[in-house]
């Protein structure tokens, strides 16, 4: 499974994002590498397919909206729906989420044994 966290240099949301992100990796015991991808301008942007920052992709898939769903590429600060409206950093169970679902799709995935990791957190 390849993660990666692209965000631009000076991004207030990169280091709770990149926090939450490894933290729920660990809770659900598996075993990757976070790949921090800094992209520098607007012709990068374009290249990379960044939707801002911060933005997770797994096996190269955005954690939240699909590929050319009305999708504008450039240098700019993310925002995410949460139950207490938007945010800069994605709500926990949105990472969780993808990161489940790209598990079972590659047959991967087994509940862990231990189940308090996966309650629900929204920050």
């Amino acid at each position: 499974m390849e993660i990666e966290l692209l965000v631009f240099e000076g991004c207030p949301n990169q280091e709770p994002t990149e926090r939450l992100l490894r933290q729920t990796i660990s809770e659900l015991k598996i075993s990757t590498e976070v790949k921090v991808v800094t992209v520098n301008d607007n012709d990068e942007a374009i290249v990379k397919r960044f939707l801002g920052s911060p933005s997770i992709r797994i096996d190269g898939r955005d954690i939240e909206i699909e590929e050319g769903k009305g999708t504008q590429y450039a240098m700019r600060c993310r925002v995410y729906s949460t139950k207490r409206g938007y945010k800069g950093v994605p709500p926990k169970q949105l990472i969780r989420d993808a990161l489940l679902r790209t598990m079972s799709k590659s047959g991967g995935w087994h509940a862990p044994d231990d189940q308090s990791g996966l309650r629900e957190t929204e920050i």
